[in-house]
């Protein structure tokens, strides 16, 4: 059995956003009563960003809290290759949406992942990452 292709990917986080990835990463470490990668984490939030609704991630992107995560610190974090193409379908879904003119900029997406953490039920945080993780559907279904 071959190991999934990965790839590393950048966030550039402040210290408020460096508090809310570790806070989620804890959080789904916790639920899962294991030790997982930091991508792990990147990846249920990806999966989570995908779900969500054009209007709900304009909303998310304008919120004070959202605006105090991005920042200057960069952060690498191992994912998948595969989060490169759920990212690319992101966007054109949100550019054919009429909340977006062109698609907001990739990191600022990855905060609203982060971000969706907070609301998300520990069920869905659970089913995001068996998906990521290659044990169910493998994409989401819009709903």
């Amino acid at each position: 059995m071959g190991k999934a292709a990965s790839r590393t990917y950048k966030l550039r986080l402040s210290e408020q956003g460096v508090d809310l990835f570790l806070a989620c990463h804890y959080r789904l470490a916790q639920l899962l009563r294991d030790f997982i990668p930091y991508g792990a984490t990147f990846s249920v939030a990806v999966a989570l960003l995908e779900r969500m609704d054009a209007d709900d991630i304009a909303a998310e992107l304008e919120t004070q809290s959202c605006l105090q995560c991005s920042g200057d610190k960069t952060c690498f974090v191992g994912s998948s290759a595969e989060l490169a193409e759920i990212m690319q379908l992101v966007c054109e879904r949100l550019i054919e949406s009429d909340r977006f003119a062109q698609c907001p900029p990739v990191g600022k997406l990855y905060i609203v992942g982060l971000a969706s953490f907070r609301t998300a039920e520990d069920k869905d945080l659970a089913e995001a990452y068996r998906r990521v993780a290659g044990e169910g559907p493998r994409r989401a279904k819009k709903s």
